[in-house]
C-alpha cells in the first residue's frame, strides 16, 4: 500500500543536487506532491521537505538508499500528519472585505498578509484539511486565488546531533 511519507533531507548545496534527488523518485515511480528546497542557517546546507507516495515496504530501504548520495547528510521521514504544516494563501477581492469575513479569519486562525489596491491576501498555517476547510469558506466570487506552500515545521525536522 503507498502512503504519503514526508523526507526532510539535509544535503550539501551542489548544483544537480535536486536532480540527482527526484531521479531516486522517477526510477520507482514514485509520486511526488511536494518538493521545497530552503538554505539553513548553516552555511552551505540546504533542507529539502519533499512528499511523496512510497509503498510501506520500500520505505526502509529506499531511505538507505537516499542516504548514499554523496550530498547528503541525513534523511528522516515522517509519516503524513505528523504535525506538519504548510501555509495557505487566499487572494481575495476587496470588496469581500466585511464583518463576516472578519469572523472567518478569526475563527480559522488565519491572517491578513497584504492589502492592495484591488485585492488583499490572507494567509493561513495548517494542514492540508485545516486549508481546504477555509477554502470550502471562503469559495465565492471574491476568492480570486489560492494557493499552498511546500512544508513547514516549528522546529528543526533533523536533529543537529544527526549531522
Amino acid at each position: 500500500m503507498k502512503k504519503t511519507t514526508i523526507f526532510s533531507i539535509y544535503a550539501e548545496d551542489k548544483k544537480g543536487l535536486i536532480g540527482q534527488v527526484l531521479v531516486y523518485f522517477n526510477r520507482k515511480s514514485y509520486d511526488v506532491s511536494s518538493l521545497n528546497v530552503a538554505r539553513t542557517d548553516i552555511s552551505d546546507l540546504v533542507l529539502i521537505t519533499l512528499e511523496a507516495a512510497v509503498p510501506d515496504q520500500q520505505l526502509g530501504p529506499f531511505t538507505e538508499r537516499l542516504k548514499k548520495i554523496i550530498e547528503v547528510y541525513a534523511v528522516h521521514t515522517y509519516a503524513d500528519g505528523e504535525g506538519l504544516k504548510k501555509a495557505g494563501f487566499y487572494r481575495m477581492a476587496i470588496e469581500g472585505l466585511n464583518n463576516t469575513l472578519w469572523a472567518l479569519i478569526g475563527k480559522y486562525g488565519a491572517q491578513l498578509s497584504s492589502m492592495g489596491g484591488n485585492s488583499f491576501v490572507i494567509c493561513k498555517t495548517g494542514s492540508d484539511s485545516d486549508l481546504e476547510e477555509l477554502y470550502r469558506k471562503l469559495e465565492g466570487p471574491f476568492l480570486l486565488g489560492f494557493c499552498k506552500s511546500g512544508l513547514i515545521v516549528e522546529e528543526s525536522l533533523v536533529p543537529f546531533e544527526a549531522l
